[in-house]
């Protein structure tokens, strides 16, 4: 009897693991954005978490070894008024989404034969890491909305190409790697804050030196400074930009310790604590001949004294 029931737990364990795998089976859909046009364009939205995929043009672009991956949270595609508007969601805690390393997406998305604008946003709360490169083309009036952080890490590039301010939102711009910005107007980044990390780059046709802070853990102690960079060119992701040099280009490096200097005549001995010094002048010469005749007459008036005394 002990044995029947152990292997109906043993079964029903088994399961309860095959339904619940099920589930996750049933949840994880692999999407691809050419089928999936037609609802788009009917105004249906399409949400990706970390379970889906979403392939274009026979790529993936979210999913395993694609352009994106989904750490956590949401990713929302709807197609609206002829723009495809594409958000990072946070509907509970944060959402992480990485531009992966060596990977580009250029913020437009063809539709039929025409290139449609983007509007890429990310939500209060929420992620975009780039290790890869993320572009704002030209022409196609896209828009970047970040409303939460957007972290250039090292390695990755933030190009800035169209003149338009296209750039916008409440959030951080966080660059630790390289900051692009086409135009010399300085119009497409406007009044956002870009917060320049140690060895972050800026390369830039307009003057944007009002636009750049610099930003540091609050545990580190080192003192950094924004100086020109030696090196002012930039090598698009894009073919037909390629190799460019910039105006103005910037990095950030940390200070050197600043020496104290010391005043002609500044005592600089070193006592050691527990010890003491005094300063003994030496006697001046006319000071040794004064006393030497002081005492030349005190001796002579006690030899008179003496002589006086033996004989009286």
């Amino acid at each position: 009897m002990k044995k029947f029931r152990n292997g109906i737990l043993t079964l029903s364990f088994a399961f309860i693991m095959v339904m619940a795998l099920g589930v996750v089976n049933v949840n994880a859909a692999d999407y691809d954005l050419a089928t999936e046009m037609g609802n788009l364009l009917g105004g249906n939205p399409l949400t990706l978490t970390a379970e889906d995929s979403l392939s274009y043009n026979s790529e993936v672009w979210f999913g395993d070894d694609g352009r994106f991956t989904i750490n956590s949270g949401e990713v929302t595609f709807q197609y609206t008024d002829g723009v495809v508007n594409i958000t990072v969601n946070a509907p509970v805690g944060n959402s992480n989404v990485t531009l992966n390393e060596g990977k580009q997406f250029i913020t437009q998305v063809e539709v039929g034969d025409m290139k449609a604008p983007v509007n890429f946003t990310i939500s209060d709360s929420s992620i975009l890491n780039v290790n890869g490169t993320l572009v704002i083309p030209s022409g196609v009036e896209s828009v970047i909305i970040n409303n939460g952080n957007l972290n250039i890490n090292d390695g990755g590039s933030f190009e800035i190409r169209d003149r338009a301010a296209n750039y916008q939102g409440t959030g951080f711009l966080n660059v630790f790697g390289n900051i692009v910005i086409y135009g010399n107007s300085g119009d497409n980044i406007g009044s956002q804050q870009i917060r320049l990390h140690e060895n972050a780059n800026v390369y830039s046709e307009a003057d944007i030196l009002d636009n750049l802070t610099i930003s540091k853990a609050d545990s580190d102690t080192t003192t950094y400074e924004i100086i020109e960079n030696t090196n002012n060119t930039y090598e698009s992701v894009t073919a037909n930009i390629g190799l460019r040099e910039f105006p103005y280009a910037y990095t950030v490096k940390a200070k050197d310790p600043e020496e104290i200097p010391v005043m002609p005549g500044e005592d600089t001995t070193t006592i050691e604590e527990g010890t003491t010094t005094e300063n003994v002048e030496n006697p001046e010469t006319s000071d040794g001949v004064l006393l030497f005749l002081s005492l030349t007459i005190v001796g002579f008036t006690g030899v008179a004294l003496t002589y006086r005394r033996l004989h009286n």
